[in-house]
C-alpha cells in the first residue's frame, strides 16, 4: 500500500518475533524538510523522555537519537515539530498542547506505536511547559534497528514490490470474507483491458476468476478468462493466516501448442483412417496410442479392446488368441522373444511375412519412432502372394516347355541383355553369358568364320530389318548349325540352334522351324 497523505508523520512497523519471545517495535519519524519527509529513528521508548520549553523555546538537552525532534539548532521550532511528531501517536496532541501553553491546562493522554502503548502527558510548571513520553509496558523487550538497517530493509521492500509488478504472473489476497485486498500491478493490467473494466479501481476490486469449487491448497487448476480474446491461466492457491494468496500463471502457449497437436494429431488419424494398411504406434513404455480401422478389420479386435491401451506384449498375445499370427512351434520361446521383436522394430529392421491359418498373408514391418515410440504395420498381401505365386508357376510351366524343346532357343531384350536360355542351349553353350555382345563371340570361337554373328547383333540392337531368317554356319570339326533369328514382342529376339545329323537330316526341319516361329515367339513372349 503507497501512503500519499502529507499530513501523516509517522510511520511505524509492529514486528511479533514469536521465536525469540519478545515482539520489536521499528519507529519512524517523517518530518519535513527541503527534500520531503526525512527519516530518523526511533529508539530508547522503554525510558521516559521529557521535553522542557519556556516560551515555546526548548530548554531540555537534545539527544541525537531522538525521534521526535530532529534539527538540534532550531530550538525555537521545536514545540511545532514536537506537535506534529505526537499528533502522529494521538490527534488530540496539538490541541492539548496548545491549551498547555495558552492556559496551562494539564493533560495525559494515551498513543500507539504499533501494537504498543504510549503515555504523552503535559504540565505546566514555574513558567515551563514539560512534555513527557513514556511507554506504558517498559518491561518488555525491544529490539532496535538503526539507520542503516532500516535503509536496508526500505531498499528490499522496494525490490520486492518492483519484482512482483514486473511479473507476468498474476498474483493477488483475499481475507476471508473473500473480498481482494491487494493484487499485483499484472491483476491491475488485465483488469483494466477487460470490457467490463469501468470502476475496476475501486475497492474492492472486482474478481476475475471465481472457479465453482474452491481451489485444492497447492494444486492448480486451469481456467479461461472470457474476453475479446480468450486467456487461459493455471491458477493456484496458498492458505496464510491473513487470508489467501492467489497466482494465475499464463499458460496461452502451453494451450495453443496442445490445440495444435490435438489437431495435427486429429489430421493424422483422418488420414490413418483411409489406409488400407492396419497402423498400430505403442509409445516409449510400450502402450497402444494410436491405431486405425484397418487394424481392426486386418486383427479382428474391437474397438474398445484397443482403446484401453493395451501393451505390446498383450497385443501380441491377443493376435495369438485369435489367429491373426502364425503359431509358434514353441510358444513359450516365442514369449520369452518378443524382446528380440521389439528391439528389432525399434532399430527399424523388422520385417516379416505372417502365413496365417486361414491362407491370408500379412507383411508386419517395425519402425521406431521418436521419443523411443514403436509403430507396426499390417498389410494383407494375400493377394499380392498369390499373383506372386501364380506367375512363377507360369514361368516354371513355360520354362518346362522350353527345355522340352529340342532346339536350343536364347533370349535377348531390346537392349542385348541375355534374358534366358533352355535346356538344349545350357548344352550347347554351357559358358555363362550377358550379353549377346559375350554370346556371339563364345560362338564365332566354336564356329568357323562368317559374318552372322555382326547381323545377330545388328538384329538384337534394331539395326536391322526385324524380320526372320535362318542361315548354316560349319563347325570346325566337321558338320553344320542352322541357325534361326526371330523377333518377340517388345523389342526382345529370339535366336534358335539346330545341329545337322551326319545323315544330313534335321531333328526339326528348317520348313518346320518358320512354320511354328510365329507360335514360338508368342510363348516366349507370354513368358
Amino acid at each position: 500500500m503507497t501512503l500519499t497523505d502529507p499530513t501523516i508523520i509517522l510511520f511505524l512497523v509492529g514486528i511479533s518475533l514469536a521465536a525469540g519471545g519478545f515482539s520489536a517495535v521499528l519507529g519512524m519519524s517523517l518530518s519535513r524538510g527541503s527534500g520531503g519527509f526525512r527519516h530518523v529513528m526511533l529508539r530508547g521508548l522503554d525510558l521516559p523522555r521529557s521535553y522542557v520549553f519556556r516560551d515555546g523555546y526548548l530548554l531540555s538537552d537534545f539527544d541525537g537519537t531522538d525521534a521526535m525532534l530532529t534539527d538540534p539548532a532550531d530550538r525555537v521550532g521545536a514545540w511545532t515539530e514536537l506537535s506534529e511528531s505526537l499528533s502522529a501517536l494521538n490527534p488530540d496532541v496539538a490541541k492539548k498542547m496548545e491549551a498547555l501553553r495558552d492556559r496551562g491546562d494539564g493533560f495525559v493522554l494515551i498513543g500507539r506505536i504499533g501494537g504498543d502503548e504510549l503515555s504523552i502527558s503535559g504540565r505546566r510548571s514555574e513558567g515551563r511547559c514539560l512534555i513527557t513520553v513514556a511507554s506504558l509496558d517498559p518491561g518488555r523487550d525491544r529490539k532496535m534497528i538503526d539507520q542503516a538497517g532500516l535503509n536496508a530493509l526500505e531498499a528490499e521492500l522496494d525490490l520486492l514490490r518492483h519484482g512482483l509488478d514486473a511479473s507476468d504472473t498474476l498474483l493477488w489476497q483475499e481475507d476471508s470474507e473473500g473480498q481482494i485486498i491487494w493484487a499485483n500491478r499484472a491483476y491491475f493490467d488485465i483488469l483494466q483491458d477487460r470490457e467490463d473494466a469501468a470502476g475496476a479501481l475501486v475497492w474492492p476490486i472486482q474478481k476475475l476468476f471465481s472457479p465453482d469449487e474452491p481451489l485444492t491448497e497447492g494444486q492448480g487448476r486451469r481456467m479461461p478468462l472470457e474476453g475479446r480474446i480468450t486467456l487461459w491461466f493455471d491458477v493456484t492457491a496458498r492458505t496464510y493466516r491473513s487470508g489467501t494468496l492467489y497466482a494465475a500463471q499464463p499458460i496461452n502457449r502451453v494451450v495453443a501448442a496442445e490445440t495444435s497437436l490435438r489437431d495435427f494429431v486429429q489430421t493424422l488419424s483422418r488420414t490413418f483412417a483411409h489406409l488400407p494398411i492396419g497402423l498400430a504406434i505403442f509409445d516409449k513404455n510400450r502402450q497402444l496410442v494410436l491405431f486405425n480401422p484397418a487394424l481392426m478389420s486386418l486383427s479382428t479386435l474391437s474397438a474398445e479392446w484397443l482403446s484401453a491401451r493395451p501393451d505390446l506384449f498383450a497385443f501380441l498375445d491377443k493376435l495369438r488368441e485369435k489367429q491373426r499370427m502364425p503359431e509358434p512351434k514353441d510358444y513359450q520361446a516365442w514369449r520369452a522373444g518378443l524382446g528380440e521383436l521389439e528391439q528389432a522394430a525399434r532399430d527399424g529392421t523388422y520385417q516379416e511375412m505372417w502365413n496365417l491359418p486361414n491362407g491370408q498373408t500379412f507383411r508386419v514391418i517395425g519402425r521406431p519412432h521418436a521419443d523411443g515410440a514403436v509403430a507396426f504395420l499390417f498389410e494383407d498381401i494375400s493377394q499380392e502372394v498369390t499373383l506372386t505365386r501364380k506367375f512363377r508357376g507360369d514361368l516354371d510351366l513355360y520354362q518346362s516347355v522350353l527345355d522340352d524343346n529340342a532346339e536350343a532357343l536364347a533370349v535377348f531384350s531390346r537392349d542385348g541383355r541375355f534374358v534366358m536360355g533352355n535346356r538344349a542351349y545350357a548344352e550347347l553353350w554351357p559358358d555363362p553369358v550377358a550379353t549377346v555382345s559375350e554370346a556371339t563371340g563364345h560362338w564365332q570361337s566354336a564356329c568357323a568364320p562368317t559374318p552372322l554373328w555382326g547381323e545377330i547383333r545388328d538384329f538384337v540392337g534394331g539395326y536391322a530389318d526385324r524380320t526372320a531368317w535362318t542361315d548354316r554356319v560349319a563347325l570346325p570339326e566337321g558338320g553344320y548349325l542352322i541357325c534361326r533369328i526371330a523377333p518377340l514382342k517388345g523389342g526382345a529376339s529370339l535366336v534358335g540352334f539346330v545341329r545337322e545329323t551326319a545323315s544330313g537330316t534335321l531333328p526339326v526341319p528348317v520348313a518346320d522351324m518358320e512354320e511354328a516361329e510365329e507360335p514360338q515367339a508368342a510363348l516366349i513372349s507370354s513368358s
